[in-house]
């Protein structure tokens, strides 16, 4: 991390508030939920509407994360809550360790009504600390992150998420059982930032369709909810936090097989013969990490994430 970066400065202006009321007070929290999303791959499709006697035109490019894998995201995750709960005791407030937020019969409610972690699919790998659960919002599923049906692309659409799956009665009951304010924290980690470059009215019309990417890590959709009691309220991170390239080795193009070419040519006889005006292109790219290096790169960037957090509930309570 930068040693010129001040957490207090940057949680200032980079942080959205909803009913700051839950965390004005607080002396007290228990951390049942520590989220981290990873994105293992993302795909982008541009297209155009073949105006006139032209044909359609499509691109598609598709990216797939390699050198690195559940260890080292469970490694990262477990790193970051252990500094998590160490700067929230160092901002002045009492933390409810693990052994007694397990011990809850509440807590042990909620975990069993959730999912087990990691929770996986093709594109991505959700971890929580090693000794924790994921509910509630772990129920929404997860999907492909340049799409918006991320797990918490799906949370910023229902707001808190907990009013959604039913939880928020146990949520409540948690907080009063423990006698602490509930923070719940949910990042994600993506790896390629991508582009529909025919987006909109008039790229719908162009001659050629477009999709670009580029490959860096960065930390995005930051939110912490606070439940005080009935009061719920949120912390959530505005910008996306990009972080150094150097954490890939390389990105490569994936090797043709023999079937990808017998496929290519088939599609291309079957629009000879139909006269199709039609084109495609697509494209599968892998970015190849360095472990190492991007478990410090992504490391640093989610604690930076996690200092501006306490740093602004700080300021807030």
């Amino acid at each position: 991390m930068d040693a010129s970066f001040n957490p207090a400065s940057a949680a200032e202006k980079g942080f959205v508030i909803a009913e700051g009321r839950a965390l004005k007070g607080i002396k007290r929290v228990a951390v049942p939920v520590f989220a981290v999303e990873f994105i293992i791959a993302d795909n982008v499709n541009s297209q155009t509407s073949g105006f006139g006697a032209a044909g359609r035109s499509s691109s598609s490019l598709y990216y797939k994360l390699l050198g690195v894998g559940e260890p080292e995201f469970q490694a990262i995750t477990d790193a970051l809550y252990t500094r998590f709960l160490t700067e929230l005791k160092a901002s002045g407030v009492e933390v409810v360790d693990a052994i007694q937020i397990a011990s809850s019969p509440t807590y042990r409610k909620l975990v069993a009504g959730g999912s087990p972690a990691p929770i996986k699919s093709d594109s991505t790998m959700m971890l929580a600390p090693s000794g924790l659960g994921l509910y509630g919002f772990a129920k929404l599923g997860g999907g492909n992150s340049s799409s918006g049906r991320s797990i918490f692309g799906a949370l910023s659409e229902v707001g808190s998420g907990f009013a959604a799956v039913g939880a928020i009665g146990d949520s409540i009951q948690l907080s009063t059982e423990l006698d602490a304010s509930l923070l719940e924290v949910r990042m994600r980690v993506n790896f390629v930032q991508l582009s529909d470059d025919n987006k909109g009215f008039l790229g719908r019309f162009a001659g050629s369709a477009s999709a670009s990417g580029k490959a860096f890590p960065s930390v995005d959709n930051v939110m912490m909810s606070v439940q005080s009691g009935p009061a719920r309220g949120s912390v959530t991170m505005k910008h996306t936090l990009s972080l150094d390239a150097a954490a890939f080795a390389e990105v490569r193009e994936k090797a043709t097989t023999a079937g990808d070419v017998a496929g290519g040519v088939a599609v291309g006889l079957l629009r000879l013969a139909i006269g199709s005006k039609d084109s495609s292109s697509s494209k599968e790219l892998e970015v190849v990490a360095d472990a190492a290096r991007y478990k410090d790169v992504v490391g640093a960037g989610l604690g930076s994430a996690a200092s501006m957090l306490v740093a602004r509930l700080k300021s807030e309570r």
